[in-house]
């Protein structure tokens, strides 16, 4: 017979823990305070949260459900003494299984506490964010239009060599509008207030993975510089289409999705967040440019023949 124990942090209730839950009727259900998770540096972000029900209040509410056999909240150290208890049972007729949300503090719990136990299940559940898959890069979905139209070829081709203005050395992103079959603007990634400013105080990037922390960076991004500045000069985006070399961000998404952009080609890149689920939901059209590894690699010499980064200030 095997015993199951879930642990788990459960900051709201809703259906997706509901549903969790009752895939284990009659196991031991044991909640984390988020006061004792907040102890660790690394999950200082949980106090960003305020949607959070006491673990007493959270403990009260799971046990009217009759779902579980045991509900009970613990502290962080005791998780020890629940391990030893497993430990000295290991022989014994009756086994243990061990399951954990799949979101960032299942895995946190199950990695510092529960190393040395085999047998852990991790559990999908809904609503809420998780850090791991937020920061996780997504293929785009295989639903999105593929095309090699020459135009869009050539515009794609124009937005890599404006990538190539760019005075990032970490990154060139460029981007065109087009509008009425017609360029209204084009241009790339800069850094603010001026072009070296990531060259006096040190990028922020370098902190970061590639798809994480994307607001931490000096420069403002391709698409929501093209946005800004068409709002500058007065051009209305609604119904025009933009050119980017790589996948939008989260948040030049939502900038693409309400300004009323009606089509969004990009020919490189991965999305994260919820950046492809806005612009669909906006009804953006999403396309990939299709290139060749040759012709590829060519137009990336066109990038780099017109890059400003061999120009960039020597300290």
């Amino acid at each position: 017979m095997t015993k199951q124990i879930l642990f788990a942090y459960v900051p709201v209730l809703h259906r997706g823990y509901e549903e969790f839950f009752a895939k284990y009727a009659g196991a031991t259900l044991y909640l984390i305070n988020r006061e004792e998770l907040l102890a660790f540096e690394e999950l200082e972000y949980l106090k960003k949260d305020i949607r959070v029900l006491s673990v007493s209040k959270a403990q009260q509410a799971i046990k009217s459900f009759d779902i579980f056999e045991i509900v009970k909240s613990i502290k962080i150290n005791d998780i020890d003494k629940i391990i030893y208890s497993l430990k000295s049972t290991i022989n014994a007729p009756e086994k243990f299984q061990l399951i954990f949300t799949n979101d960032d503090i299942g895995h946190f719990l199950a990695e510092h506490f529960f190393a040395n136990v085999e047998e852990k299940i991790f559990e999908p559940i809904f609503l809420r964010w998780d850090k791991n898959l937020m920061s996780e890069q997504k293929e785009v979905s295989p639903d999105v239009i593929i095309t090699k139209d020459d135009f869009a070829r050539q515009t794609m081709t124009q937005a890599f060599q404006a990538a190539g203005l760019s005075s990032d050395w970490w990154r060139h992103v460029g981007s065109v509008i087009v509008k009425d079959g017609q360029i209204i603007s084009l241009g790339s990634n800069e850094h603010l207030p001026s072009p070296d400013q990531q060259y006096k105080n040190g990028d922020p990037r370098i902190s970061f993975s590639s798809g994480v922390g994307a607001d931490f960076s000096s420069s403002i991004h391709a698409e929501a510089n093209l946005i800004a500045l068409a709002a500058k000069r007065g051009l209305a985006l609604a119904g025009a289409e933009m050119f980017v070399t790589t996948f939008p961000c989260p948040v030049c998404a939502k900038q693409i999705a309400v300004a009323g952009i009606k089509r969004v080609y990009y020919a490189k890149g991965y999305a994260v967040l919820d950046g492809l689920e806005i612009l669909k939901s906006f009804g953006v059209e999403v396309v990939l440019v299709k290139f060749s590894k040759d012709e590829f690699e060519e137009i990336e010499k066109l990038e780099q023949l017109r890059s400003k980064v061999k120009d960039c200030y020597v300290l």
